[in-house]
């Protein structure tokens, strides 16, 4: 019945070009979000449908957005497909030392580069994955508009944002966001099929 809606995954990255607050629908914008230094700042907040906490997006990240068949896949399976192949893609671009951390994140010595959330779809079985890739961001902007979530991985440590979040150009790896965005859009959707494990 689904046959006739491929190509899928779709893959859309792009470099984020203005900062902006995203949280999700168990967020408590009052307690996790410095809301007057938004207004002040004019610092849009808005709201996303799937999973995941709320981040701050900005210049010098990757976002990416995936929409591919579940085939049944739970939420840890569309998960780890996509970020091994997301890693594959990073080492081919000379960073190394990136692993799989949490249920959802990609580090780096155990600092977070990647946060990303899912939504599971049924009506039709498709998931939904967005992701930020901390490229060469301003990483004082996680302080600056959020408090301490209220729930963390365990491998965060109760470490606050800037101890716990690093950068490809903070790790030693100079690649531009640019390169990053153009491979992630044109070889993580053949990854993904080459896999057999697009969801």
């Amino acid at each position: 019945m689904y046959g006739s809606l491929r190509p899928k995954p779709f893959v859309f990255a792009y470099e984020q070009s203005a900062v902006e607050i995203v949280c999700g629908p168990s967020c408590r914008p009052a307690d996790e979000i410095f809301l007057d230094r938004c207004e002040r700042n004019g610092v849009p907040v808005v709201k996303r449908r799937n999973g995941g906490g709320t981040v701050v997006l900005g210049p010098g990240m990757v976002i990416t957005v995936i929409v591919g068949e579940r085939y049944g896949a739970a939420a840890a399976a569309c998960f780890t497909a996509i970020h091994d192949a997301m890693i594959a893609l990073l080492r081919d671009a000379g960073v190394g030392n990136v692993v799989r951390n949490g249920i959802s994140d990609l580090s780096i010595n155990d600092r977070k580069i990647l946060g990303s959330s899912l939504y599971l779809g049924t009506h039709p079985p498709f998931y939904y994955y967005q992701s930020s890739l901390l490229v060469a961001p301003d990483l004082s902007l996680f302080e600056q508009y959020l408090s301490h979530p209220p729930r963390e991985p365990a491998y965060r440590r109760h470490r606050s944002h800037r101890d716990f979040c690093t950068s490809l150009a903070d790790e030693g790896c100079p690649v531009p966001p640019d390169l990053v965005r153009d491979l992630f859009a044109t070889r993580l959707a053949k990854l993904l099929l080459r896999a057999g494990t697009e969801g």
